[in-house]
């Protein structure tokens, strides 16, 4: 039972539990609990108990510990300030704070006092308020003949390369041995140590986690031998009894006839007569599993009694597999290695600052040990003790737990732990929670407003175990101590809870629910800060500003949607999230380019890349001014002349600051979208160049770091993007971050996202399982804890408002299929809501009605999808400016168009876009759902933007480097980054990396793949001119002379002339014939068998792409003309290549050879001759 806790009246002994819910004062109570422990303050409580600590303390006697540096600097500042507010307090003899003036009453020698606390104040540099491992940092070097620490080591902040190390040389001890057919299985699962580090990361960071199934002393080759036996046993068993497989089930066994039947046999015989020695299963072999023909026997047929069914059950069963024992070894192996390297360097990581004091609390020493940590401090207060691992936990049992003499203060709320990502571990804090008697609460909110305190209450309320695990993680509703002000609008008090519902449709998709929420929370944004400029919003008195409104998120994807929506209605916003490398960053690969330029100015080349970069933000008719103006080029050539003997005599640092200067960048970079953060970047990169160049030898060599560091990234500190503005703009910030701050106006748009788990990782009792079997149980289990610790994150969210919140809701469905029924009950939100129950739309908004019929304060609305013009600050200054709406006519007669804009009945609207290199028009238009949770090729996420991703790994990726097996260390963590850079989640690099080198490896011909093609140009540009064309006459050329064509949909567009512009993905030389190449991204279905034959053609078909291979091959057919002087399209034309990559390397391969007929009506229609 918890009682309510009376800072004055509180026991300062033993070991108690603080749960302080947000907004109670948890700080507050911390500093209150210090003043008494400096001034030994204790009256007997309500039932006569002494409260107070055996003497006063001083402030090195005092253990106060967090779990951040950020945390601990704010905590000793403010209990820095309570003591200072308290000692002029006991001189004045007089205080207006309630919990001081009764502290004066309560206290009879008030100089006494003072002085305590004017010694606490003066001591307070030396208080003992630490993170926990600078706590365990200190007591090993102090007590190292007791702890067994060493006396001189260095500290690594960042064991990264360490650990790849360890991982290398495991590798080469037990992967160079295995025989060839071991060493294909293990490439199949990680093709370099890199990718086998980031698999048993999670054990390296967790020495508490257990891997199942456990493993002894057997080895890989082993393992291997008996795994390829019971797959090759049922492979002779199979290639035996084909006969009485058939006999035994087609036609006795429902659906096992047909076109079905045939395709399972022949896939599982191809299986059977190969001699490859993979593990991998075919799909249809679980077909003949023995329960699988039971269940689908017809009825009065006769059960299947071959033994092989019984063989195939116990192997798709238990698949084979060797990735769970070498996870183990490599674990162990890795950990052992990483030990024995740091003790040979006497080096200490963080990880060994926590296990070597919790060791040496248990070795034969510890008792002295813990003695003498306790003599030193006699009270520890633990901050944020639901963060806690159980490694920490153990710590501090060992020293203080029944321990009545000292004290063990632990204060959190398991509510706000969402940090398991990190290691913290909500289990640790249950079992806590059940060793420990003494549980106090805070009980009165200080932070919110009355309206919003019950909305909160009433909604977390609604579930009968809000947060799963009822009896341990309790909900006891807070009272609010409740403002005195509010959010007025137009006049009237605005809602505390506003819920937006997307209710329009059944269902909608998780990337039209994010679109369509963006966007309205902009447009609310827009509305308030609209009516705060015309005085009808504000905050009491005070008027609203865009300070006072924060934008909660989940993903730094969501708020770069977020950031974008409100940039495009004018408003100013800052990511306060941002841990992505500055060194990713566009301004990093152009100040690479300007810095090339500056060591080779006479290179044309060199110059010309630098100045055509956004830095320089020249227009077209600058930089051609360049070609035609010989005065100009040469000065410019001397400016970055200039700039090179600069560098050489002050520095690049000081280079780059004159560059800014004499070309005004400044004040360009900040005319510009995102000009803030673009100029914050470059000055950022300056730093950090000059810091490297006073490591490295010369122009040459910080060059090449540069180049290497764009490539790889980094997430060192002082890499991390710096926050672009002081100013008090509209926040975005992710919820994680959020945790302890608080906000006036709080927006949560995509409040029903989720991601379902995928990891088999759970807890059982003490335990931190990992199960690689994958067992139903385990995924169950993981699902659950996934959804358990959305509901704090969600809890975490709710209590950040101060004022009012909004949320985004929607009947969000992932994946395919025609049920109508929502995910919501997988959300947080609408696990409260639905109360855990699966439904349809109808279900969240009968609850919603009911939430604000029943609770003050919440209204239910649809959000507005009307977009209004961009918002002009005060100053006379815009984010985007407005201009003066056209009312004239435009001719059209002659315009740029392209193959897009020739395929569709588009608008001239939207022309420009599709001639953009790397935009794929066609998967544009295609609806996107979320992935399935298996990663694969097929499952990679649809759409523009994945597609543009697709483009960019074959476009900024060396063939070579991409196919060579040796070198996916290397390419992984350069696909991981382009991922990172365009929103996605990195772990798809593994997934994209293998299945880039499946593709170059294809054969596209007899001889020829793609990844060993040398001579290539990627994105090859083209403008053709053309006479008036019409689609009827282009459609009557191409039906003539194209088979494919002549099935297809009749062209739509209107007459055009002047200039057909497009780009090429890769146009390639191979065997004296010249091809073009396109990358198509387009998802048609979960099997290669999808991307093969008529459904690839019809794929072509409904897009038009036959219109786009002949379009192409009219403009290499051009430029060979002009290019080689003995030009013949029957020698030199190739053909065209339609690589689908999501079929690939199976199927999706298209190839066509345009006849030559083709090729020369085309080229005479567009000349405007006749066609012949």
């Amino acid at each position: 039972m918890s009682r309510t806790l009376e800072t004055l009246r509180f026991p300062l002994f033993g070991e108690r539990l603080i749960e302080a819910s947000a907004g109670t004062g948890k700080t507050y109570t911390i500093a209150g609990l210090y003043l008494r422990l400096l001034l030994g303050h204790g009256p007997e409580d309500e039932e006569g108990r002494v409260t107070a600590h055996a003497r006063p303390l001083s402030v090195t006697e005092i253990l106060v510990v967090t779990f951040t540096e950020a945390a601990t600097a704010e905590l000793r500042g403010r209990i820095r300030a309570r003591i200072h507010e308290a000692r002029l307090a006991f001189l004045r003899g007089q205080s207006g704070d309630p919990l001081l003036a009764q502290l004066l009453d309560e206290v009879p020698d008030h100089q006494q006092a003072a002085r305590l606390l004017l010694a606490a104040e003066r001591q307070m540099d030396e208080a003992a308020v630490f993170t926990i491992h600078g706590f365990c940092q200190r007591m090993l070097k102090s007590n190292a003949f007791e702890s067994g620490a060493l006396f001189e080591t260095e500290f690594l902040t960042d064991d990264s390369q360490l650990k790849l190390q360890a991982v290398s040389d495991y590798w080469r001890a037990d992967f160079y041995p295995a025989g060839e057919s071991l060493a294909r299985a293990l490439r199949k699962h990680w093709k370099s140590p890199a990718e086998l580090l980031a698999a048993i990361k999670g054990w390296l960071d967790n020495p508490e986690l257990e891997i199942l199934p456990p493993v002894g002393d057997e080895t890989l080759f082993d393992r291997h031998e008996r795994e390829m036996a019971r797959v090759a046993a049922v492979k002779a068993q199979w290639r035996e009894h084909l006969d009485a497989i058939r006999a035994q089930t087609e036609g006795a066994v429902s659906r096992y006839t047909g076109k079905n039947y045939e395709g399972w046999l022949e896939k599982i015989g191809q299986w059977a007569h190969s001699d490859e020695h993979g593990y991998a299963l075919p799909e249809p072999l679980a077909r003949f599993a023995r329960s699988t023909l039971l269940e689908n026997l017809k009825k009065g047929g006769n059960a299947p009694s071959l033994p092989l069914f019984d063989a195939i059950e116990a192997l798709v069963t238990r698949p084979p597999a060797i990735d769970d024992l070498v996870l183990q070894r490599a674990a162990r192996e890795v950990h052992r290695r990483m030990g024995r390297a740091k003790r040979e360097a006497y080096q200490l990581s963080f990880s060994d600052l926590l296990g070597d004091l919790d060791r040496a609390l248990a070795s034969p020493l510890g008792e002295r040990l813990r003695d003498r940590i306790r003599a030193t401090y006699r009270v520890a207060m633990i901050d944020e003790f639901q963060d806690t691992d159980p490694q920490q936990y153990r710590i501090f049992r060992s020293l203080y737990g029944g321990q009545e003499e000292t004290a063990l203060l632990m204060i959190g709320d398991p509510k706000q732990a969402i940090y398991g990502f990190r290691g913290a571990d909500i289990f640790t804090y249950i079992q806590a929670r059940r060793a420990v008697s003494s549980h106090y609460t805070l009980g009165r909110n200080w932070r919110s407003s009355r309206p919003l305190v019950g909305a909160v209450n009433a909604l977390f309320e609604l579930a009968r175990a809000p947060f799963i695990y009822d009896d341990d993680i309790p909900f006891l509703p807070v009272e609010a101590q409740g403002k005195s002000k509010c959010l007025t609008l137009a006049g009237a008090e605005a809602p505390a809870l506003c819920c937006w519902w997307l209710g329009q449709s059944p269902t909608i998709n998780k990337g039209s629910y994010q679109s369509r929420m963006a966007n309205a929370t902009a447009a609310e944004i827009h509305r308030l800060l609209t009516l705060a400029r015309q005085g009808e919003a504000s905050i009491g008195d005070t008027p609203l500003r865009a300070g006072d409104i924060a934008v909660l998120v989940r993903t730094g994807s969501e708020g770069r949607v977020m950031q974008q929506a409100l940039s495009a209605l004018g408003i100013a916003s800052v990511y306060l999230s941002n841990r992505e490398s500055v060194l990713e960053s566009t301004e990093a690969r152009e100040i690479l380019l300007i810095l090339h330029a500056c060591l080779h100015p006479s290179d044309e080349r060199a110059l010309r890349a630098a100045l055509a970069t956004s830095l320089f933000d020249l227009d077209a008719k600058a930089l051609d001014a360049f070609s035609r103006d010989e005065k100009l080029w040469e000065a410019t050539v001397q400016e970055f002349s200039d700039y090179r003997r600069q560098w050489r005599r002050v520095g690049v640092l000081a280079m780059l600051r004159a560059l800014l200067h004499r070309r005004q960048l400044a004040a360009s970079l900040l005319a510009g979208p995102f000009g803030e953060r673009r100029l914050t970047n470059y000055l950022h990169l300056a730093e950090l160049l000059e810091q490297a160049a006073g490591e490295l030898d010369g122009e040459y060599a910080l060059l090449r770091w540069l180049a290497e560091a764009t490539r790889d990234g980094g997430q060192a500190e002082e890499q991390v993007l710096r926050l672009e503005s002081e100013r008090k703009l509209v926040q975005i910030v992710t919820i994680h971050k959020s945790k302890g701050l608080e906000y006036p106006l709080v927006f949560l748009p995509f409040i029903c996202s989720h991601r379902e788990s995928d990891t088999p990782l759970y807890h059982e009792e003490s335990r931190t399982l990992l199960d690689l079997t994958r067992s139903a149980k385990a995924l169950e289990q993981a699902e659950r804890e996934r959804l358990a610790e959305d509901l704090r994150l969600l809890y975490v969210a709710l209590t950040r408002g101060v004022y009012a919140t909004w949320l985004g809701l929607a009947p969000v469905r992932s994946g395919a299929g025609k049920s109508s029924k929502t995910d919501l009950h997988k959300t947080a939100i609408g696990y409260l809501l639905q109360r855990g129950e699966e439904g349809e739309a109808e279900l969240m908004a009968e609850a919603l009605a009911a939430l604000a019929r029943e609770v003050p304060g919440v209204v239910v609305g649809e959000p507005s999808l009307a977009r209004p013009a961009p918002l002009v600050d005060e100053h006379g200054e815009a984010s985007a400016p407005r201009v003066r709406r056209f009312g004239g006519r435009i001719e059209r007669d002659w315009w740029v168009s392209s193959y897009s804009a020739l395929s569709t009945s588009g608008s001239h609207h939207d022309r420009g876009v599709l001639a953009t290199p790397g935009f794929d028009a066609e998967v544009a238009r295609e609806r996107g759902e979320e992935a399935a949770p298996e990663r694969s090729i097929f499952t990679f996420p649809r759409g523009a933007r994945p597609g543009t991703l697709l483009h960019t790994l074959f476009e900024e990726i060396p063939f070579a480097l991409a196919r060579d097996p040796a070198s996916h260390g290397e390419v992984a963590p350069r696909v991981a980054a382009l991922l990172e850079r365009d929103g996605f989640d990195p772990e798809w690099s593994y997934v994209l990396t293998a299945h880039l080198a499946a593709v170059l490896g294809t054969e596209l011909l007899p001889g020829l793949r793609l990844g060993e093609v040398a001579n290539h140009q990627a994105e090859l540009e083209f403008f053709l001119p053309m006479g008036r064309v019409t689609a009827e006459g282009l459609d009557a050329v191409r039906k003539a002379h194209d088979p494919l064509s002549a099935r297809g949909k009749p062209l739509g567009f209107q007459s055009v002339q002047g200039m057909l512009k497009g780009f090429i993905d890769l146009v390639f030389e191979w065997q004296g014939r010249w091809y073009v190449l396109d990358y198509k991204s387009n998802w048609l279905g979960n099997s290669p068998l999808d991307y093969a034959g008529a459904a690839l053609e019809q794929a072509m078909l409904d897009h038009h792409y036959d219109l786009q291979y002949q379009l192409y091959t009219l403009a290499l057919h051009r430029l060979l003309a002009h290019r080689l002087p003995d030009y013949d399209p029957a020698r030199h034309l190739g053909g065209v290549f339609y690589l689908f990559l999501r079929g690939m390397p199976e199927a999706g391969v298209f190839h066509a050879a345009p006849s030559l007929a083709l090729v020369r009506a085309l080229d005479s229609l567009f000349a405007g001759e006749e066609a012949a």
